[in-house]
């Protein structure tokens, strides 16, 4: 059986956590646009990307705090800690969540296990943990997203059987709206109206590998295997902000990235795989994204070397000039496969 176990409105129940004050209180983890709202706040009608100056005015009782990678990936690595204690077949979905292969671990009660794991993460984290049992990754998830907040749902065969067929299309894991109107077109709204519908059928209106994991999913046999992470390829950070062409807000933005992603290379990879490339990507508020690339001077995690860096694909995106608003400004720093050789050293 696979859980998926995901911590609920992680960023802000790391926050409740840490500070009794905003403990059963509508808050939200905000720059100048919502981050992660607590529960109490989605409550509210508060949701991630409204602009903070919106909440304040609407709901001027709503507490708000700043964003703090540090404690977030600290609290990260402790429900990673305890997911790999009950089992080593640990697949990340992200920094709060992912899926666990507990065949043969958990003495024909997934369920049972599920509590133990959910009472783990609360007693030695601090973080409420929803999980989802099923037999495949896709019912898991589905699973855990009808727990939260805070709960557990164990789908069995026999609920497998009565749920799968009546499962909707835009609801599938990986369905977007552009596949969910391709397939809404063709009279296809659950998954049973699949029945009679080859692979080669469902490829004249979605790709190869929709078609081939509609199909799957339609038969029972989508995908149940654990794959273990291999070595992180990148690592980046990115913020969303009000639409603003102005310099000195942007160029804030990405310097906070910077340092946000430096930090996250020092405590992930040490002095073990040193960026030499770097990418800066700025969204618009018409949704469309530029992405510019260059390279370092030297493998480096200096602040100064990659900060002039990434200020430098920033001016080459001329999002200044360019008369739309900058909603959103992020960096990704490409890691090497290997740490690189000196050979000054040799």
């Amino acid at each position: 059986m696979i859980l998926h176990a995901d911590a609920d409105a992680f960023f802000a129940s790391v926050e409740q956590r840490d500070d009794p004050r905003l403990r059963g209180r509508p808050m939200v983890v905000a720059h100048e646009v919502v981050a992660c709202p607590s529960y109490e706040a989605r409550g509210l009608g508060i949701h991630a990307g409204m602009p903070l100056g919106q909440v304040r005015r609407r709901w001027p009782q709503v507490l708000v705090t700043g964003y703090r990678p540090e404690a977030y990936e600290a609290a990260s690595a402790g429900l990673f800690e305890v997911f790999r204690r009950f089992t080593p077949l640990v697949e990340p979905g992200s920094i709060e969540e992912a899926f666990l292969d507990v065949e043969g671990r958990d003495r024909g009660d997934p369920g049972g296990l599920a509590r133990a794991l959910r009472s783990a993460c609360r007693e030695e984290v601090g973080l409420p943990v929803s999980v989802g049992v099923g037999r495949t990754k896709l019912m898991a998830k589905l699973a855990s997203r009808r727990a939260k907040p805070d709960g557990l749902v164990v789908v069995d065969a026999e609920l497998e059987a009565r749920v799968r067929p009546r499962l909707r299309l835009d609801e599938l894991w990986g369905v977007g709206p552009t596949t969910w109107g391709r397939l809404h077109a063709e009279g296809l709204h659950v998954v049973a109206d699949l029945q009679g519908w080859s692979e080669d059928d469902l490829k004249r209106i979605v790709s190869t590998a929709m078609a081939r994991r509609l199909i799957a999913i339609a038969d029972g046999t989508d995908d149940a295997t654990i794959r273990l992470p291999r070595p992180r390829r990148s690592v980046s950070a990115s913020r969303s902000l009000p639409a603003t062409r102005t310099r000195s807000k942007v160029v804030a933005v990405l310097d906070e990235c910077v340092g946000r992603a430096l930090h996250r290379v020092v405590a992930l990879e040490g002095p073990a795989r040193l960026p030499s490339r770097l990418e800066v990507l700025v969204r618009y508020d018409d949704g469309t994204h530029v992405q510019q690339r260059g390279r370092l001077p030297h493998p480096s995690v200096d602040p100064e070397v990659v900060g002039a860096g990434a200020a430098a694909l920033l001016e080459q995106t001329a999002y200044e000039w360019d008369g739309r608003g900058v909603t959103m400004v992020g960096v990704t720093l490409p890691l090497p496969a290997s740490a690189p050789v000196d050979l000054r050293s040799t």
